[in-house]
C-alpha cells in the first residue's frame, strides 16, 4: 500500500524519511539491489507457496471445511499474484499484454530442493488470466462472512479490482454488484468516516483486514505514516497542501488529517497496533459506479446514488448529476493513502510525477538476487 502511493506522489505527498530504499521508490529511481523491492517479491512468492501447499493438502482438512479452505487459499494466491503483476510488470493497458513479460505463475508448491526450478516470466495476460481464475473460484467457494478470513465479498472485490485494472468495466461492475449483494446484512458503511480507521477490531465496513496486535505483526503503514507520539517512526510520509486542497469544503475526510511538527499527516494510519484495511465496502460502490457510468447503465443502482452514498457519509453536498471525472475524483479522495494511486494513474493513463503513465521507471525492477539465482528471469526495460 505504501508503494502504491509513494510511486505516484505527484506533489501531493513527500517522503521526508532517511531511508534511501523508500526514497528510491518515491523518486522513481529504483536500483535492482533495493532490499524492500526484493523483500516484496520474496514474501509474495513465499505466501503463494504456502497457499499452494494448502491447496495440495486439502485431503488433510475436515471434509466439511475443504471448500472454504480452498477458497481462502485461492483468494490469497490470486490477490498476491495480482499485486506482484501490477508492480513488477507493465500495466495491462501498456502495449500488448499477450507479449509483455509479467511475473512467474506458480501453481504447485516447492517443498524442497528437488522441486526447485528456474522458470521464465509468464506474460502479463497469462498472469491476469490466472488471477481472474483464482479469484472467481474463491468467490464461488467462500461464505458471505468468514470471521477474519477471506469471504465472498472480499473475493468479489479483488475480482472487481483486477477487471477494473484491465479496463473490463462490465465484469468489474458485475463483480462489485455481486459483492454488494453478498454484503447485504453482513457489512455496511460505518456512520462516521473517521471510525473506519485505527481500529483493533473489525468494523461493519471491513470486508477484509489484516489483524495487527502488540502480540503479532507490524503495520508498516503506521510505522512510516505515523509520528512518535502515536508509536510511529519519524513521520516519514508528509501530506502536502496540493492533496488537501482536493477535498470539498466541510469534507470530513479532510478532517482526518492532522498536524505534527508543522506538517500534515494521514490520520488513517495514526495509531499503533491497529488493523490494516485491505478491502473496505466503500470501494465496491465506487467500482460499481464507475463501471455503470462508463457503460451508460445502472446495474444494482445508479452511479449517482452510489457516489452520493459516499459523499453523504463524508458530509459534503450530494451531486445532482455525475460524470466519470466526478467518480474518479471521489475514488481518489475516499481511498487516499490506501495504496491505489499509482495503479489508478496507470489505468487512466495519467501523468505521474511529471512522467507518462507508462514510463519504465514506474515499474519495479526484477530484484538482482532473483536474476542472479535464475538467469531465465528477463529484466524490465530501463534497468
Amino acid at each position: 500500500q505504501i508503494f502504491g502511493d509513494l510511486m505516484a506522489g505527484s506533489g501531493e505527498l513527500n517522503w521526508a524519511g532517511t531511508f534511501n530504499t523508500y526514497r528510491e521508490v518515491f523518486g522513481n529511481s529504483m536500483l535492482t539491489t533495493n532490499p524492500i523491492i526484493l523483500n516484496m517479491w520474496a514474501s509474495g512468492y513465499s505466501t503463494i507457496n504456502v497457499a499452494n501447499s494448502v491447496l495440495e493438502n486439502l485431503d488433510k482438512v475436515n471434509a466439511a471445511d475443504r471448500n472454504r479452505v480452498r477458497g481462502e487459499a485461492l483468494f490469497i494466491r490470486g490477490a498476491v499474484l495480482f499485486e506482484l503483476t501490477r508492480f513488477y510488470a507493465k500495466a495491462y493497458n501498456d502495449g500488448n499484454p499477450a507479449q509483455n513479460p509479467g511475473v512467474v505463475i506458480k501453481t504447485t508448491a516447492t517443498k524442497g530442493l528437488s522441486d526447485v526450478d528456474f522458470p521464465s516470466r509468464n506474460t502479463v495476460a497469462e498472469c491476469y488470466t490466472q488471477v481472474l481464475q483464482d479469484l472467481a473460484e474463491a468467490e464461488n467457494l467462500l461464505p458471505n462472512k468468514n470471521g477474519v478470513f477471506a469471504n465472498k465479498v472480499a473475493a468479489a472485490t479483488m475480482l472487481a479490482r483486477a477487471n477494473l485494472q484491465m479496463g473490463n468495466y462490465a465484469p468489474a461492475r458485475d463483480a462489485a454488484n455481486r459483492g454488494l449483494t453478498a454484503a447485504s446484512g453482513n457489512f455496511s458503511l460505518v456512520a462516521s468516516y473517521s471510525n473506519a480507521f485505527n481500529t483493533a477490531v473489525y468494523t461493519s465496513e471491513d470486508v477484509f483486514s489484516i489483524v495487527v496486535s502488540d502480540q503479532d505483526g507490524v503495520n508498516n503503514c503506521h510505522t512510516f505514516y505515523s509520528v512518535p507520539p502515536f508509536g510511529g517512526r519519524d513521520g516519514d510520509i508528509v501530506i502536502l497542501d496540493a492533496h488537501l486542497n482536493l477535498y470539498p469544503l466541510n469534507d470530513t475526510r479532510r478532517n482526518l488529517f492532522y498536524l505534527f511538527a508543522g506538517e500534515w499527516r494521514s490520520g488513517k494510519w495514526r495509531d499503533v497496533f491497529r488493523n490494516v484495511k485491505v478491502v473496505r465496502l466503500a470501494e465496491l460502490y465506487l467500482i460499481r459506479a464507475e463501471g455503470n457510468i462508463r457503460l451508460g447503465q445502472s446495474v444494482g443502482d445508479s452511479p449517482l446514488n452510489d457516489i452520493n452514498r459516499i459523499r453523504n457519509r463524508a458530509g459534503v453536498l450530494p451531486l445532482v448529476t455525475v460524470s466519470v471525472n466526478d467518480i474518479i475524483l471521489e475514488r481518489r479522495l475516499e481511498l487516499a493513502h490506501e495504496g491505489f494511486r499509482v495503479h489508478d494513474a496507470k489505468r487512466l493513463s495519467e501523468t505521474i510525477n511529471g512522467r507518462p503513465a507508462f514510463d519504465n521507471r514506474l515499474v519495479f525492477p526484477i530484484p538482482f538476487r532473483e536474476r542472479n539465482t535464475n538467469p531465465n528471469l528477463a529484466q524490465n526495460p530501463g534497468y
